[in-house]
């Protein structure tokens, strides 16, 4: 036997050990009080340290609000929520924005959901009509005519990028059907009013969806949210963040109309949390400086919380 397959062996059976014992340690417990005291309590506790649950968000809120009321408390939205535990801040919920490119992401789970579901896959190709040029965002509006691409770069450039293009090619082949079972498998009934805006914390939904898993197999969210990561729209509430900490977001702009949004997921070790900051009526310097100032807050606190 060769020393490669011998460690082929070797590796296989010290992960097959590996998931007995964790399978064990998770799922064994339900009625064995010796090996875990807490049966009844999620599992992740098993995990996580206490001091990562963090309950008490009342000071943030307090920050948050000051930086509303100080730079136009009826223009500005946010929704904050610390995934761990559920603990949320709502300012300005009632308000409701032009989702500008923060559609895409619908467009996003459907597809992957027609993916996950086998009715295509990653590597099935598209094509480009005329009608799906639009060159307000992405390079892909200067392709000829009839020029083919797969679904996986259709949705790599759209997510990343924010190609309007690629989104046009994907969303004339879903159906009004396919949206609707990802409305009713969210719960997003209140996603968008009868003038097709949206609210943060409706739209934080869709993010949570993804952290979580819910609609779509932990392998396609994963992606979704990989691809997320890699965006380099940085100006907005990735500008309160340290350059080392993974933000998986979304960002909108709607210059003619002065409408800026983000939303997404900060990855801070242990400390997960939901941030999405919409803003209207606001020039975009301004803007910048406000989700800025908004991300920094969230960040600090949670990072510092004893």
């Amino acid at each position: 036997m060769s020393l490669i397959n011998r460690w082929k062996i070797l590796t296989l059976t010290f992960l097959v050990i590996s998931g007995v014992a964790v399978g064990w340690i998770i799922f064994g417990t339900s009625k064995n009080s010796a090996s875990n005291p807490y049966p009844l309590i999620d599992i992740s506790r098993n995990f996580i340290p206490q001091n990562d649950f963090i309950v008490n968000i009342q000071p943030l809120r307090e920050q948050l609000q000051k930086i509303v009321e100080d730079n136009g408390k009826d223009n500005i939205s946010i929704y904050f929520e610390f995934l761990n535990t559920g603990a949320n801040i709502q300012i300005n919920n009632e308000l409701r924005f032009y989702p500008a490119s923060l559609i895409k992401i619908p467009s996003v789970l459907v597809t992957m959901k027609k993916i996950e579901n086998g009715d295509w896959n990653l590597n099935n190709e598209l094509i480009l009509f005329e009608t799906d040029k639009d060159s307000r965002y992405g390079e892909l509006y200067k392709y000829p005519v009839g020029s083919i691409f797969t679904i996986e770069k259709l949705l790599k450039i759209l997510l990343i990028d924010s190609d309007n293009t690629a989104h046009k090619i994907l969303k004339r082949n879903l159906t009004d059907e396919e949206f609707e079972k990802l409305q009713k498998g969210i719960g997003l009934d209140e996603l968008f009013d009868e003038n097709y805006k949206i609210s943060a914390k409706e739209y934080s939904r869709l993010f949570r969806s993804l952290y979580t898993s819910s609609f779509l197999k932990r392998e396609y969210s994963q992606q979704i949210l990989s691809w997320l990561t890699e965006t380099p729209f940085n100006n907005f509430l990735a500008s309160g963040l340290p350059k080392d900490i993974i933000f998986s977001h979304k960002i909108g702009e709607d210059n003619k109309g002065n409408n800026y949004l983000d939303s997404g997921i900060v990855y801070l070790f242990n400390r997960p949390y939901l941030l999405t900051t919409m803003i209207k009526e606001c020039n975009k310097e301004k803007a910048e400086e406000i989700m800025k100032n908004v991300s920094r807050a969230a960040y600090d606190y949670i990072k510092n919380y004893e």
